[in-house]
């Protein structure tokens, strides 16, 4: 039994705690809804908001690193300023480290950060590389949900359109028959942006035209010529 008194201190100390993860929550949301409209994205850089979201991708609330790393994906999106900001701040280890790790929702938010670093110019893509962020990528188009398997394939695809060394080296992360396996799957989102990341690895040379005719590609993106959907067609 606690003694008496002790309750009463407990619940007083457990108060703050919820306190504290409340406004953690109530900031994280706030600032993932303010950056998704462009006239507020200097005034959330200007207050250092990169830096504070940082040490949030590692809360012990799933809820809280979710909507840190969704409002990090859309501050990198807007411009390759935001984008620098991400790298520098050492930003992309620590994601890259969650994608083995973390629940589906978090996959899905972290590989959407990657993209949205990578899409800007090839040294930004160059730097996603070199975070490891493609192991950890290629090892999402192996994973049951497709909307995690969707992300990770968009990024792949913004990492490889720039150049064909980048290109080459999504082939050499084995990220190609994966992405011939997810052109397969029922979810029309999903053929659409996996036959694009292998069209974008592709449209570089011959040499990469060839890495995704071998993976066994044509068999399957061919017949989609037929498709309905205008996008995947």
């Amino acid at each position: 039994q606690p003694a008496a008194g002790a309750v009463p201190v407990m619940r007083a100390v457990l108060q703050v705690f919820e306190s504290y993860q409340k406004a953690r929550v109530n900031f994280v949301q706030t600032v993932a809804e303010l950056a998704t409209r462009p006239q507020n994205i200097e005034a959330l850089q200007n207050a250092g908001v990169m830096q504070l979201l940082r040490p949030l991708l590692l809360d012990n609330v799933p809820s809280i690193q979710q909507s840190a790393a969704l409002a990090l994906g859309r501050l990198a999106n807007y411009n390759d300023e935001l984008a620098e900001a991400v790298v520098s701040n050492e930003i992309l280890p620590q994601l890259v480290y969650s994608l083995a790790e973390q629940n589906r929702f978090y996959k899905k938010a972290a590989a959407f950060v990657l993209r949205a670093v990578a899409k800007h110019s090839p040294q930004l893509a160059q730097a996603v590389v070199d975070s490891g962020a493609l192991d950890a990528l290629v090892g999402c188009l192996e994973e049951f949900d497709p909307g995690v398997k969707e992300a990770a394939a968009w990024a792949l695809g913004y990492i490889a359109r720039h150049n064909g060394e980048l290109a080459q080296t999504v082939v050499d992360a084995g990220a190609v028959p994966l992405l011939v396996l997810c052109v397969q799957e029922p979810e029309l989102t999903l053929k659409r942006i996996s036959a694009s990341a292998l069209s974008d690895i592709s449209k570089h040379s011959p040499e990469l035209a060839q890495a995704v005719v071998d993976a066994g590609a044509v068999a399957y993106l061919a017949p989609l010529i037929q498709s309905p959907d205008g996008k995947l067609k």
